[in-house]
């Protein structure tokens, strides 16, 4: 059986590899700081006693987390965002885990959610899921770089959040998610930036975002001004039967119950 504890030589290489990368590293760096002590053979198993041991945790195929902590190996938000944001740098976390971040979200889920432009996928790490979901190009904004424990990270805004429930979910769940974001956090969110958002978006968006919106009574002028054109219609949901005849959409009432 193999020893949970650290060597005084270990627990040293363990310190600078945090210390220079974050908790977060590639093996050929975890390689560079354990060459310092070890030979190349020696070094790698090394790691792989490590690993086999629980100081350190893989991600994906060269990819490891590293743990402080045997004791408390669970893994917080933020080290939850650090990982979204390593196995697909080209990608921002989005929906629930990104309204976590602005505190205006407190169920914890399983899956972490993230767009990109480059290909959908999922990737499997402890208990949880994290999936990427692929946009067009011109669905790909509205996100800021943070910086948790040392490392960039790249969150949706609390506004675009908001959209890409809209967008990514078409489900009368994520519909009622939204607007009771709307309602609840009025001092937090900025409503001029969130009908910005809306209206980089496609026509459906703009139209639940304007139709949400007036349920609270917000100044939507300008948002409507640029569907004036538009005589088609748009549905919430497939489910949806109750016509708005202004935004020319079809709602459930439950949504805005």
């Amino acid at each position: 059986m193999s020893s949970t504890i650290l060597t005084e030589k270990d627990t040293k290489l363990i310190e600078q590899t945090i210390l220079k990368y974050g908790r977060i590293v590639a093996v050929e760096d975890l390689m560079a700081i354990f060459r310092a002590e070890y030979s190349e053979l020696a070094a790698h198993n090394r790691i792989q006693k490590l690993t086999v041991a629980g100081w350190l945790k893989r991600i994906k195929r060269g990819l490891y987390l590293v743990i402080e902590n045997l004791s408390s190996r669970f893994q917080n938000d933020n080290s939850l965002l650090l990982i979204s944001n390593a196995l697909n740098q080209n990608s921002y976390v989005s929906l629930s885990y990104a309204l976590n971040y602005y505190h205006m979200y407190d169920q914890y889920s399983k899956t972490v959610v993230a767009v990109t432009t480059t290909n959908s996928g999922k990737y499997k790490f402890d208990d949880y899921v994290f999936k990427f979901t692929k946009v067009k190009e011109n669905m790909f904004f509205g996100f800021s770089q943070k910086i948790e424990a040392g490392k960039f990270v790249y969150i949706a805004d609390a506004e675009k959040a908001l959209i890409d429930y809209l967008y990514l979910d078409k489900s009368f769940t994520s519909a009622s998610i939204v607007f009771e974001k709307l309602r609840d956090h009025q001092q937090s969110l900025d409503f001029n930036k969130l009908q910005g958002y809306a209206k980089k978006s496609d026509i459906t968006i703009k139209r639940k975002i304007g139709f949400l919106l007036d349920q609270l009574n917000v100044d939507t002028r300008e948002l409507h001004q640029s569907l004036v054109d538009n005589k088609g219609s748009s549905r919430f949901t497939q489910e949806s039967k109750l016509f708005n005849a202004k935004w020319r959409i079809y709602y459930d009432i439950r949504i805005i119950g």
